[in-house]
């Protein structure tokens, strides 16, 4: 049976030129077996009618956020309460912004300020929009929200320039839908510590050694684990990412603090994910006074930097995954360290490959366990990425 079957489906068309695919969209997820309801823009209807839809799902179109002939009740709250998922396809600049800002000047912006079910965004929009500062920061803004929003795909577009900004096939579209109904409830009840970015080693006052991570992996899988039902407690070092939306997020700086988090927070939980990128070394001496230039500096002596996994394993009951990063795609390094660490998983990826490693907005990793064969996760977002990882931890025969 369909995952599909049954499942009562909002799909949000707005004002793009490709708002006639989304009658494509709206068949095949009939023919799925869902039960589907079309709400429109006004600009979407300067593009295709609404009829195209009523004759399709078979139900009355929603566009009016003010109906003249209004029905008791609350409608616009009750239309969100009413759905297992919403998908926004086309997705326009316009609204993406509009929902990550709590914009409600019209129905469906409405219906997005107030649906708590899981909600797909599939942009399609011009190049230049897709690259634009504002639509980026909204995109980042509705993912830290745990709203999906699909990458575009890259080929010509309606003025005949070539670049990202085309909406999805239908097929991609599907299957994005088809994995947020399965994993909505995958880790019901499950408790997942994650920690994530960089520490910082103080040299002095002012001065620290630190690292290039950007955070984006380990926030990404935290917000994946909530996405699937997960209660996540964050731990991350300082990063400039929004923290994940209905994600505790504990705060720190230091390696030594990061391993007091997390053996103040790992009793009771069910996932440890040690995705952050802690330093190997710490000053042995900080200065408690700024150093003078002037004054000159020969050296620093470094001593080893704590091994928080190493730390608190004997004391954790639950699934362990840890984390690689390595020169090249050899996987004997990984499987090394996972021994070495006690891990059930070790997640590896080879930061000298273009679009994989740290601040980058996409990844490619190997997903190796203490017992099986290692499964590879093509280049894609970290948020595609995190939701692979969850899906082959979550399947694995070592785990209940």
């Amino acid at each position: 049976m369909s995952a599909l079957q049954g499942q009562r489906i909002l799909v949000g068309v707005c004002g793009s030129i490709a708002a006639f695919k989304a009658a494509e969209l709206v068949r095949s997820l009939r023919r799925e077996g869902a039960d589907v309801t079309v709400a429109m823009t006004a600009a979407a209807a300067e593009f295709i009618g609404p009829a195209t839809f009523a004759a399709f799902t078979e139900h009355p179109v929603l566009q009016e956020q003010f109906p003249s002939n209004p029905d008791s009740g609350v409608p616009h709250v009750e239309i969100a309460e009413s759905y297992d998922l919403v998908v926004v396809a086309p997705a326009t600049a316009n609204i993406l912004g509009k929902a990550a800002h709590a914009v409600a000047d019209e129905l469906l912006a409405t219906i997005l300020n107030i649906v708590e079910c899981p909600v797909i965004f599939v942009p399609a929009m011009n190049y230049r929009m897709w690259r634009n500062e504002a639509t980026r920061q909204a995109v980042e803004r509705l993912r830290s929200m745990g709203r999906e929003v699909l990458d575009p795909d890259t080929g010509e577009l309606a003025t005949g320039a070539v670049g990202e900004g085309r909406f999805p096939s239908t097929d991609a579209i599907l299957a994005a839908i088809g994995m947020a109904l399965r994993r909505s409830s995958r880790l019901e009840g499950q408790r997942v510590l994650v920690t994530a970015g960089p520490t910082r080693e103080p040299i002095d006052p002012v001065r620290y050694i630190s690292n290039r991570s950007s955070g984006k992996m380990g926030y990404a899988l935290a917000a994946a684990a909530r996405d699937m039902g997960a209660d996540v407690t964050l731990i991350s070092g300082p990063t400039a990412l929004l923290p994940p939306h209905d994600c505790r997020l504990v705060a720190v700086e230091t390696a030594q603090d990061m391993l007091a988090a997390v053996e103040t927070e790992v009793s009771g939980q069910d996932y440890l994910v040690m995705a952050a990128a802690v330093a190997d070394f710490q000053v042995a001496a900080p200065q408690a006074e700024k150093i003078s230039r002037s004054a000159g500096l020969e050296s620093i002596a470094l001593q080893p930097a704590p091994d928080i996994l190493k730390r608190v394993r004997g004391k954790f009951t639950g699934t362990v995954v840890a984390f690689s990063l390595q020169a090249g795609a050899d996987l004997e390094t990984a499987k090394i360290k996972l021994e070495e660490k006690g891990a059930d998983f070790i997640v590896a990826n080879d930061f000298t490959e273009a679009g994989a490693g740290f601040e980058t907005e996409t990844n490619h990793v190997w997903v190796v366990p203490a017992a099986g064969e290692p499964a590879e996760i093509q280049l894609a977002s970290k948020a595609e990425v995190a939701r692979s990882i969850w899906e082959i931890i979550t399947q694995s025969p070592d785990i209940d």
